[in-house]
Formats: structure tokens, sequence, C-alpha cells
């Protein structure tokens, strides 16, 4: 599903047809006989004139969809057509009208169409149990759909943006799950990347258990409460189980599959959180969030004391996505074990020009591991290359 083309003449409405191809996306994943890129990489490709054909075989697809929408005031008209992506010809073409407040009954009436064109003999029906509106409001969830990519910016300015954000959802919709589980995952992040307020570590933990509470059969949420439950809730039982729910309900999650793998990681389950970050990567090949897989897979090869293997993907990891913290203490103890003491000096004095407030002490406090021999492991190897106490 290519971004659909802002017709509005206002850039500020960019994220409102970006958002609206992502509940598309995320609509379309959740029919198990489809294979559907994740957004961002799809998302490559906004702005530019591109070939279909050369689209489809870039991204290895048979079909694609592509559309415009047009918002005036309150009244919105989508137009999409689904393009054969081998032989070019147009599979199906439609156009929808509506009022903002129906944006919701729009984006069910655009997926259950293209559905119906691509596999007549599917049952539309799992798509209409699937889909939920997140919240009534529409002001909450568009000041959600502006969070989601500060988070993506991974700056200390970002987080802060996303934190605002989905707190003034919350105040408008105080039950829309999307915005609490984000508000949960970002201060969970937020204490491993040292942008954390003083009771950020107690508020995720709250906030995801209030998500869980509800049992709304959302993906996207519980991908983010297993994250929080591993994290900084350490209850990995429930995160386990939170994440399996996540990919039955979305099974071509990108994001869903590496938060999978960070949960088994957390939970002492490396070589099944390998499988699951080079699956998010298959579903997505270019990714605003591949740097966290790529990180991901060097965490769980310190785990399996494979050392050279998790040097080599952490510093991969560094190149997708220079300011993750988590990548540069896989660099950092790989080569604290492989006893390249030089290099990992070097590597802590990075660390620590990046994220001048990370200590030991603070790492004893937040260590997600449930291997607790692999957490002292990793705690020592971080002072021995210079991390202060």
């Amino acid at each position: 599903v290519l971004p659909f083309t802002n017709m509005s003449g206002d850039p500020d409405q960019e994220y409102f047809a970006d958002g609206l191809v992502e509940d598309i996306i995320t609509g379309l994943s959740r029919v198990n006989s489809f294979f559907v890129i994740a957004r961002n990489s799809s998302f490559t490709y906004k702005g530019r004139a591109v070939d279909l054909r050369q689209v489809g075989r870039e991204l290895g697809v048979r079909y694609v969809l592509e559309g415009s929408i047009r918002r005036a005031g309150s009244r919105v008209r989508i137009s999409g057509q689904l393009v054969d992506a081998i032989s070019g010809h147009h599979v199906w073409t439609d156009r929808f009208e509506g009022d903002v407040s129906d944006i919701f009954d729009l984006q069910d009436k655009v997926t259950e169409s293209v559905v119906g064109a691509v596999e007549p003999s599917i049952r539309l029906e799992e798509i209409k149990q699937a889909r939920m509106k997140p919240t009534d409001y529409m002001s909450a969830y568009d000041l959600y759909l502006r969070a989601l990519p500060r988070f993506y910016s991974m700056t200390r300015e970002g987080f802060a943006d996303v934190r605002r954000l989905t707190n003034e959802a919350l105040s408008i919709d105080p039950d829309f799950n999307l915005a609490k589980a984000l508000g949960a995952y970002i201060r969970s992040i937020s204490v491993s990347q040292c942008w954390h307020e003083p009771d950020d570590i107690r508020v995720a933990a709250r906030m995801a258990r209030e998500v869980l509470a509800e049992a709304r059969d959302d993906p996207t949420s519980l991908r983010f409460a297993a994250q929080v439950m591993a994290y900084s809730a350490k209850d990995y039982e429930m995160a386990l189980a939170t994440i399996e729910r996540s990919l039955m309900l979305n099974p071509n999650s990108a994001q869903g599959h590496t938060s999978c793998g960070w949960v088994n990681a957390h939970s002492s389950r490396p070589l099944v959180a390998i499988e699951h970050f080079h699956r998010a990567m298959r579903l997505s090949p270019v990714d605003p969030e591949k740097g966290i897989a790529l990180s991901g897979i060097g965490m769980s090869y310190l785990m399996l004391e494979r050392y050279e293997e998790a040097l080599a993907w952490g510093e991969r990891a560094l190149q997708e996505m220079p300011n993750y913290g988590s990548s540069h203490r896989v660099v950092i103890m790989a080569l604290v074990k492989l006893n390249r003491l030089d290099e990992a000096r070097a590597a802590a004095r990075r660390l620590m020009e990046a994220f001048p407030t990370y200590t030991l002490t603070l790492q004893r406090q937040i260590n997600p591991w449930q291997d607790k021999v692999f957490a002292e492991r990793y705690v020592e190897a971080l002072g021995i290359s210079g991390v202060p106490e």
C-alpha cells in the first residue's frame, strides 16, 4: 500500500493521509492469507514518481494499492486503485466520500473493497470483526497520528513530543487505549535512552496494565503493552502472552515481530528472539525501526555468548540508528568479551557522549533481563569499559 497523495493543498494534512493508509495496511495485514509490506517500507516511495511494476519487484509483491485523499473542512474524499504489479493492469478502482467523523467507516469500506478485488472468496467478516474504532473522538485520534512520526525521530525532543501529544489525547478521551499504550511505551523506552522522568518505570507499568485490563483486540496496543510488561514491569509471562495475542491478530506486522523479539530476549529466549527480528526485517526491509531489530539481534547473540556475531550486528544497528542506546551497549559488551579493551573504552566514551547521565546504577535499576546471570555480566562488562558507577 503506497502513501496516498494529499490533494488538500495543505501540507499540514499529510499526517492525516498517512494515518489513513496505515490503518488500511493494518486492516489488510489481519487477513492471514495476505502478505502485506509494512508501512515504513512502502512509505520510502512517498513523494516519488514510481513505476508500480518496479515497486512490485523491489518489495516482492503482486499487487500495489495507490490512491489520493482530499480533505475540505469536515468532508473527506478517498480514491483508490489496485494495480497488478506484474501486468500493470488495474484490478480495482473506487471512490469513497464522507464526513471526517465517519473516517473509520470509510477505512473499512476501502479495506473490504480491496480484499474483495484480490480474493473474492475471502470472508470479509474477518476484517469487520478485527477492525475497531480506537476512539470516538477525532481530535484525540488526530493527536495520536501526530505522535507516531515523532517517536521514529529517536530524539529527546521527539520523545517529549510523543509524551505531550499522547497526554493531550488522553485528556480528551481517557479510554483511548492506543494513546495510552503509546504513552506507556514511550515512558518505558525513555528510561533506556536516559530521557526519562523519575517515575517513568512505575507509570509505564501502570498504564500498560490499564491497557491490558480493557482486553481490546488491537494488535498495536497489545504490542506496546507487551514490551512495557517485559521491560518495566518484568512480568515476562504476561508479556509473552500479550505479544502472542498481538501477532495472532496481526501476523504480518513487522513492528509486532520486532516487539516480539525484544519480549523474547528479555524473557531468556534469544534464539526465538532472533527469528522474530529477522521476520520483522523481511516484512519491512526499509523501516525506521530496523535499527531496533538489528540491535535486538546483537543483544540476543550476547546472551548466547556468540560475541563476534553480536559485535557485527551491533555495529550494523549503530549504522542504521546511531542514537539508540542499546546498540552502543551491545558493541561495548561484545568488545569487552573479545578482550578488545581499547576499542571497548572508545565505544564507552561514545556512549557517554550521547547519553551523559547513563550510569551502572541506572542500568542495575532498569535491568529488564529475566536471566539474572546475564544481567550481572552485562553490567560488569559496561563497568570494565569505563561506564561510571
